[in-house]
């Protein structure tokens, strides 16, 4: 049952991500837990994080999704790298995960934080009226270069934060452009 509810607060994770994966901006974003880039295949991946990998189908994407061990801002956590059917990277993403709401909530300020001083602030509206139910923090950073998202998941068995960077191909426009 808990791998059940995992499973599921893991999916809605992406689903959080999916749902927020419009982009428009300015700015560009340096991907601050790896060096792959855009332009990196599968082989550029294992040359630099190792053949070593956990691997799985992505139902978001199309193709595999490679997620390998990775320490981010003296944190250990997770480093997933997703392709499309063409195999073409199209997600990268940072995952960690904790047992505390506190540390949970300490790491997303942090990395927030850094996130702005990299990117300034979002422009996203979380706490607008539209997500006043949601309980967890996460912010989206709309840009030409691709979408930056930052969000967690706070439920009792899992407490899971996710720093993604997404291809300019998988990201859309901000929604709340489209209430103004």
């Amino acid at each position: 049952m808990k791998k059940l509810h995992k499973l599921f607060t893991l999916l809605f994770a992406l689903v959080f991500c999916i749902l927020f994966t419009w982009g428009c901006g300015k700015k560009a974003a340096e991907c601050p837990f790896t060096t792959i880039t855009w332009e990196h295949t599968l082989e550029d991946i294992q040359e630099l994080e190792g053949t070593d990998s956990e691997a799985y189908d992505s139902t978001v994407y199309g193709g595999p999704v490679y997620s390998y061990p990775k320490e981010y801002d003296g944190l250990n956590g997770t480093v997933k790298y997703s392709f499309d059917e063409n195999d073409r990277l199209v997600s990268m993403a940072w995952m960690y995960e904790t047992g505390d709401s506190d540390d949970l909530l300490a790491v997303y300020d942090q990395i927030h934080k850094e996130a702005e001083d990299m990117l300034g602030k979002s422009g996203f509206k979380y706490n607008s009226d539209r997500f006043s139910d949601l309980a967890s923090p996460g912010d989206v950073w709309y840009l030409e270069t691709g979408n930056v998202i930052l969000n967690t998941v706070d439920a009792e068995d899992v407490k899971i934060l996710q720093y993604s960077f997404l291809h300019p191909d998988v990201s859309e426009g901000n929604p709340q452009d489209s209430k103004k």
